[in-house]
């Protein structure tokens, strides 16, 4: 017996783990390269007829693989099942300027995650909660923003600001995961399976403000149905909006004194929502004209509000994912050991969920 894991790997793993590293077929060859000590070195051809499935990896190759790319042979083998864009089940909330590149490594590391807790789920005392959000049918009659008001109504929402974004995402059965995406170009991504608990990534680059109304956004994705011709990001930034702030609650504090940059932060600290988006909110239910929608988003930008704005609000913690991951760490007996179960290394793991999710290193 030699000790390898039977089977060849999937090539979409084998994609998706190159691609959630950021590196290129040529970078990956080079690795096994060096790893392997290889003479003549490995090219990217061979990576290249590897990831099209043209050519077999098991073995000694897989497991040379798998070093490589922080993933363990079990997880490459598998017949898990990726998705894409154009799906209907994948979408991220992102800058116009964002590189494909930036992207395909975002796509790649949710659907790895998603397989990570997945595989943690089998060893936690806390399982995967059941999803049964029935997404509300928009275009026509019933618009996003009656969506936003359902789903409030059905979680018992009391009347004013949300307290906790996250939490209300956790309590339709989603799994929310705060995560430094390395910079502002993208807010989250979301992945939403069908029959699945849908998994957020939210970017703890960007102030808890942003956080807040992006989580929302995510949560309109997931909450409507939209029609053929329906534009999903404006569907989803309505949906927000009307969950954060419903209309027929904050119209009347917009309307009680004159918006000015001060009111802005009066109102945030209420409502907790970010000056820019309660401003947003004032021009889209007419509280203010398009005219002075310019003069005050010239004011923030001068004031230096579009790169940091004052009095940022506290962060909203998760609670299923950390508690699951402790539990898998207690059952599997360490944190080496609950990551090589997810299917990678705990420095991986570590990079994607944090030393507050995942305690302290291994003795």
């Amino acid at each position: 017996m030699n000790g390898f894991v039977a089977g060849d790997a999937n090539p979409d793993l084998l994609v998706a783990a190159r691609e959630a590293v950021g590196w290129t077929q040529k970078r990956l060859a080079e690795e096994l390269t060096r790893l392997a000590k290889a003479d003549p070195e490995i090219s990217q051809g061979y990576v290249s007829r590897a990831e099209k499935g043209l050519l077999t990896v098991a073995g000694e190759r897989l497991e040379l693989f798998a070093s490589a790319l922080s993933a363990t042979p079990d997880l490459l083998v598998s017949d898990a099942k990726l998705w894409s864009l154009g799906e209907g089940c994948l979408y991220h909330r992102n800058r116009a300027s964002t590189k494909a590149s930036t992207l395909r490594r975002l796509h790649a590391r949710i659907n790895l995650l998603r397989l990570y807790l997945r595989r943690l789920a089998v060893d936690s005392t806390v399982p995967l909660r059941e999803f049964t959000l029935v997404p509300m049918r928009v275009g026509g009659m019933d618009g996003p923003e009656d969506a936003a008001r359902a789903l409030r109504r059905t979680l018992k929402l009391p009347d004013g600001p949300i307290e906790s974004v996250t939490a209300v995402a956790e309590q339709v059965g989603a799994l929310v995961v705060p995560m430094s995406l390395g910079g502002r170009e993208v807010d989250a991504t979301s992945l939403h399976p069908p029959g699945e608990a849908p998994v957020f990534v939210v970017n703890t680059d960007a102030p808890a403000e942003r956080q807040r109304f992006t989580l929302a956004h995510e949560l309109g994705h997931i909450a409507c149905a939209p029609a053929p011709d329906m534009d999903v990001e404006d569907m989803a930034q309505a949906f927000a909006g009307e969950l954060l702030a419903p209309v027929a609650q904050v119209r009347g504090d917009l309307r009680a004194m004159p918006i000015t940059p001060a009111r802005l932060l009066q109102l945030k600290a209420h409502w907790r929502m970010s000056a820019a988006a309660l401003l947003r909110r004032a021009v889209d239910l007419a509280v203010i004209t398009d005219s002075r929608y310019r003069t005050l988003n010239t004011q923030m930008s001068a004031l230096g509000w579009k790169t940091g704005e004052p009095e940022p609000l506290p962060d909203d913690a998760p609670t299923v994912v950390p508690a699951l991951v402790a539990a898998a760490v207690r059952s599997t007996g360490g944190v080496d050991a609950a990551a090589a179960k997810a299917g990678t290394t705990a420095e991986n793991l570590r990079a994607m969920l944090g030393d507050d999710v995942l305690g302290a290193d291994d003795d």
